[in-house]
């Protein structure tokens, strides 16, 4: 009934964060959806922003995919239900209370091919060991992305936890401060060996790094 109801109008559900603030869980429409106070988490826009990234991507020679910020799980969904991806996913997340609502509210949770992790993205890559075919890098809190995301010891660490052939997908909100960022960033991603491309204006205001290791 609820359900149903949602196409009438919405349904919000208000939880607190000590780290991203008021999280709202909105059913409408007949569908859910992730929001912080000023940006969508996941199930809206940035699943459709991701989506198209993963469409860059040839998954089919891709065996572990790392995933940096879980948000709602959107695009884990994403990944299995429209792109057919069945195989180890390993997602870090900072916000334990956006962890507990990915489980309760959209039903992300760990299973023998999909491994939550409660840590800083950050700190974790460097301690990491393992060889991922695709890094994931949607890191933010509300709508402001760390600049540490473009950080060439950030990027080195990517590097090195990437497989030859692996891609690296970095959503980023459309900035001139990200703008200067990532022109600092392309010579120091060739220096490592990484084919960088920026796909502008993916649903009007985000920018994606698509950058593949030779």
């Amino acid at each position: 009934m609820k359900k149903l109801l949602s196409y009438l109008f919405p349904f919000t559900r208000r939880v607190p964060s000590a780290v991203s603030g008021e999280l709202e869980v909105t059913l409408y429409q007949g569908r859910k959806v992730l929001d912080s106070r000023t940006a969508n988490y996941s199930y809206g826009a940035l699943q459709r922003v991701l989506r198209f990234g993963l469409q860059q991507i040839p998954l089919e020679g891709i065996h572990h995919v790392l995933l940096l910020g879980l948000g709602g799980g959107s695009v884990i969904q994403t990944l299995r239900e429209e792109l057919h991806y069945k195989r180890a996913i390993t997602a870090v997340e900072l916000d334990p209370v956006v962890i507990q609502v990915a489980a309760e509210e959209f039903g992300i949770v760990s299973s023998p091919t999909l491994q939550i992790i409660q840590a800083d993205a950050f700190a974790w890559v460097e301690q990491a060991r393992g060889a991922f075919g695709l890094i994931i890098v949607d890191i933010s809190i509300d709508s402001k992305i760390p600049e540490e995301v473009f950080s060439f010891a950030f990027w080195q660490a990517l590097h090195r936890l990437l497989s030859p052939g692996g891609y690296i997908l970095l959503n980023a909100i459309e900035a001139a401060s990200h703008a200067t960022l990532i022109g600092a960033l392309r010579p120091q991603a060739a220096q490592l060996g990484l084919d960088l491309h920026v796909h502008q204006a993916v649903e009007k205001i985000n920018q994606l790094l698509v950058a593949r290791k030779a």
